[in-house]
């Protein structure tokens, strides 16, 4: 390879923005139920878990993961301070509801590392139902206050957008 060619030849590598096309772009989020969950999950993860959508989704659900275990530590919280017993019900009720979503997204976890996105998505779903049927328990009695209210809704909106991450991930 004569020398010019060599600098031809390492001017058009510099020149490729190999970069840029892997990145997890912020208009992705577009794509989930809520862009501006996504946005913040996006404005929150390390530079390497933005590098494509498997990275992303995978932050996103190890996010929603540790958010479900934070449930569970105010719901486990709250039980102890209340004393309403339909309120205490309730809440015993979402803890059950808490505690197998959680299970469920930690084993969806190294699923996901194996590439088995249904099941990954399965377990989101579940948890999608089960923070719907948390929420659902609170109005059986119309004057009782749901103490979880935006968190269990925060939880849910999460979900959504890791389920969609995920699909992402599965067809990249």
């Amino acid at each position: 390879m004569s020398f010019s060619n060599y600098y031809f030849f390492f001017f058009i590598v510099l020149a490729i923005p190999t970069h840029l096309a892997a990145d997890f772009a912020p208009d992705n989020c577009e794509k989930t139920p809520f862009l501006g969950e996504c946005t913040s999950l996006l404005k929150s993860a390390p530079e390497a878990d933005k590098k494509d959508v498997q990275s992303f989704a995978k932050f996103a659900l190890k996010t929603t993961c540790s958010n479900g275990v934070t449930m569970q530590e105010k719901i486990s919280s709250l039980l102890k301070t209340t004393s309403d017993e339909f309120v205490k019900k309730c809440l015993t009720k979402c803890s059950e509801l808490y505690l197998g979503s959680t299970k469920k997204l930690e084993e969806s976890i190294v699923a996901f590392d194996s590439k088995a996105y249904k099941d990954v998505q399965a377990s989101l779903t579940e948890a999608i139902a089960g923070s719907d049927d948390c929420r659902v328990s609170f109005k059986e009695k119309v004057e009782a206050e749901d103490p979880l209210g935006d968190l269990n809704f925060e939880f849910n909106k999460l979900c959504s957008v890791s389920k969609k991450l995920v699909e992402m991930a599965e067809t990249n």
